[in-house]
């Protein structure tokens, strides 16, 4: 699936294409010049590069494991980082795998300077998925309790309240359709379609936030 240029017949394709819009928006507020450095955890592949390539001088990648762009194999619960030296944090979709969230966060504090900017997604209702394991959710008032450090924070829902009871039923449909591969792909053409159509109408009448199937954060240090 490509995450950042989602199908309408993805299981995913409302918080994907609201993810990306999201970081799209964040990258652009980013002052030209001034912001150099750009830390991508789990970013194998760099999927959003495009919308930092005229903000940042350098955009690099730590992942567990080597692959496309990954100019550090390491563990982000020790980044292999100087202390106060990149601009820019973004981790997508990552800490939730990760079973010690709180060391990883503490990490991203310590590697950026004063007023850098993390960008943060997190799952909050999702079915199991990933490797090398699934440990957590989120709440917005865990992640202002997280990230308490920071200067300051900004939480919001990535799909919102009522474009997400469509991705739910989504994620459920790809869950209950998983040992039939035919079936799922039968969901896929005929249901996905209609029920990501209209999220994203219901999404543009009423967003909100108290029920998110993800959650995205700015947090500046």
């Amino acid at each position: 699936m490509d995450t950042v240029n989602p199908s309408l017949t993805d299981f995913s394709y409302l918080d994907c294409r609201r993810r990306t819009q999201l970081i799209r928006e964040s990258a652009a507020r980013l002052q030209v010049g001034t912001t150099k450095i750009l830390l991508d955890i789990g970013g194998r592949g760099k999927p959003y590069a495009e919308y930092f390539r005229d903000r940042v001088l350098r955009h690099f990648v730590v992942d567990i494991e080597p692959g496309a762009s990954v100019d550090f194999v390491g563990d982000a619960r020790v980044l292999p980082v100087a202390e106060g030296s990149v601009d820019v944090v973004l981790c997508t979709q990552v800490i939730e795998h990760i079973p010690e969230p709180v060391r990883v966060l503490q990490e991203i504090f310590r590697v950026l300077r004063p007023g850098g900017t993390l960008i943060l997604s997190v799952p909050a209702i999702f079915p199991q998925h990933g490797s090398p394991g699934d440990y957590w959710r989120y709440m917005p008032q865990g992640l202002a309790w997280l990230l308490r450090d920071f200067r300051t924070i900004e939480i919001q829902g990535e799909t919102g309240t009522v474009g997400s009871l469509f991705l739910v039923f989504n994620m459920y449909l790809y869950v209950f359709t998983g040992p039939w591969p035919w079936m799922r792909r039968l969901a896929s053409l005929c249901v996905c379609p209609v029920t990501n159509l209209l999220g994203r109408t219901a999404a543009a009448i009423y967003r909100g936030d108290q029920f998110a199937s993800n959650y995205f954060v700015v947090a500046t240090r």
